[in-house]
C-alpha cells in the first residue's frame, strides 16, 4: 500500500499549529460561558398541563425583573415541559438563599393556578459553591493531564510524553474553541466531556506511538517509513474505534434531551479532532523530537 501519511504531516501539522492559535485568541476574546453550576443561580424544570408558548413564560419573568434567563423546551415541545435557568445578579448575590428561592415559587404562584403546572425539579446554587466548581473543575483538567504525561512518560520516553500531551493539548484547545464559537454553555457535563475527550486522544495516540516503538525495534528504516507504516497497521483500529463511538454519540444528541445534548456534541467534536491529531499531529510532533536518534531506548 503507497499511502502515506506522513508526507502531508507538514501541512497538517502547519493547519494545527494555525487552529490553535486562533482557538487561544477566540477564548481570550469571547470566554466562556459558564452555566449555572459555575455561576450560581437556580435551575427550575416546569410540566405545564395545557399549551402553552415560551414567550409567554419568558416574558413573565422579565416583567417581574429577572434578567438573563435561559428558557428552552424540556424534551419534546409539544410536552410543554420548560427548563428555566436564572443566573444570580449582582443585585441578588448577597441576599438570603431561602428569600430568592421564596421570590421565584411566588412568582410562579401568582401567576399560574396549581392545576396548570408541576414543579418537576427546582435547584438552587449559590456563588460560593460554583467558584469553588470553576477551581475543582480547572484543578481536574491539569492534574489529568499531569497524569498521563507521567505515564506516557513511564511506559515510552519523554519525548514520547512529550508528543502525547502536545496532541492533548492541541485537541482541548480546539475543541474549547468550537464550545465558545458554538455558544454552548460549560457545565459539570461540558468538563467531563472535555476531560474524556483527553482520555480518549491519549489512548488512540499510545496505540500508535506503542506500534512506532515496537517497529522500530524489528524494522531498518528511516523513522518517517517506521512512522507511516504504524499508522497504517493500526489504521483499521483507529478508524472502528471512531466510528463505534459516534455511532452511540450522535443518538445521544439527536435524542438524549436537553441536559446530554452538550456533553455528545463535545464529545463527537472532540473524538473527530482527536483521531486527527492522533494521526496527523502527533507523530510529526513525535518524529521532531527523534530524528536522527533511530535507535530507540523507549
Amino acid at each position: 500500500m503507497n499511502l502515506s501519511f506522513f508526507n502531508c504531516m507538514k501541512f497538517t501539522c502547519l493547519v494545527s499549529l494555525v487552529l490553535v492559535g486562533l482557538s487561544i485568541y477566540q477564548i481570550n476574546k469571547e470566554g466562556l460561558r459558564y452555566g449555572i453550576e459555575f455561576m450560581g443561580g437556580t435551575e427550575v424544570v416546569l410540566d405545564f398541563n395545557e399549551d402553552i408558548k415560551i414567550d409567554t413564560i419568558r416574558d413573565l419573568f422579565a416583567d417581574s425583573g429577572f434578567s438573563n434567563v435561559s428558557i428552552q423546551n424540556y424534551g419534546n415541545e409539544k410536552d410543554n415541559e420548560f427548563l428555566i435557568r436564572l443566573p444570580i445578579d449582582k443585585q441578588s448575590q448577597d441576599a438570603d438563599l431561602g428569600t430568592y428561592r421564596n421570590t421565584l415559587k411566588n412568582l410562579l404562584e401568582n401567576n399560574f393556578s396549581p392545576d396548570r403546572y408541576s414543579l418537576k425539579r427546582i435547584d438552587f446554587i449559590g456563588p460560593k459553591v460554583g467558584k469553588e466548581l470553576i477551581q475543582n473543575g480547572i484543578y481536574s483538567i491539569i492534574f489529568g493531564s499531569v497524569a498521563i504525561l507521567i505515564y506516557v512518560f513511564f511506559r515510552f520516553s519523554f519525548s514520547f510524553a512529550l508528543a502525547a500531551v502536545s496532541a492533548l493539548f492541541h485537541d482541548f484547545i480546539i475543541t474549547a474553541m468550537l464550545v465558545t464559537l458554538l455558544d454552548i454553555e460549560i457545565t459539570l457535563s461540558t468538563i467531563a466531556a472535555l476531560l474524556t475527550v483527553i482520555g480518549y486522544s491519549v489512548n488512540d495516540t499510545i496505540v500508535i506511538f506503542d506500534r512506532v516503538r515496537e517497529n522500530m525495534k524489528i524494522l531498518k528504516s528511516s523513522l518517517n517509513e517506521i512512522i507511516d507504516t504504524s499508522i497504517l497497521q493500526t489504521l483499521s483500529r483507529t478508524i472502528l474505534t471512531v466510528l463505534t463511538v459516534l455511532i452511540v454519540l450522535v443518538p445521544l444528541y439527536f435524542f438524549g434531551g436537553v441536559e446530554i445534548e452538550n456533553f455528545a456534541l463535545v464529545m463527537i467534536m472532540g473524538v473527530i479532532i482527536g483521531t486527527y491529531s492522533s494521526i496527523l499531529f502527533a507523530p510529526y510532533v513525535m518524529y521532531l523530537l527523534n530524528k536522527g536518534n533511530i535507535n530507540k531506548n523507549v
